[in-house]
């Protein structure tokens, strides 16, 4: 059986590694964020091209 001390390391380094993961996450939203805000715009421009046909 495990200890307390290894238990709350084992706990401790499983939040450190979730928190690491969040700010991953985080910065993969960002940019796939970024992404969609640029194909908008693009498609914006596409329509206003064909609408001036």
């Amino acid at each position: 059986m495990a200890s307390y001390f290894q238990l709350r390391s084992d706990i401790s380094e499983v939040k450190v590694q979730q928190e690491a993961q969040t700010r991953i996450n985080e910065v993969r939203l960002r940019v796939l964020e970024g992404q969609v805000t640029v194909l908008q715009r693009e498609v914006e421009d596409i329509k206003s091209v064909k609408n001036k046909q």
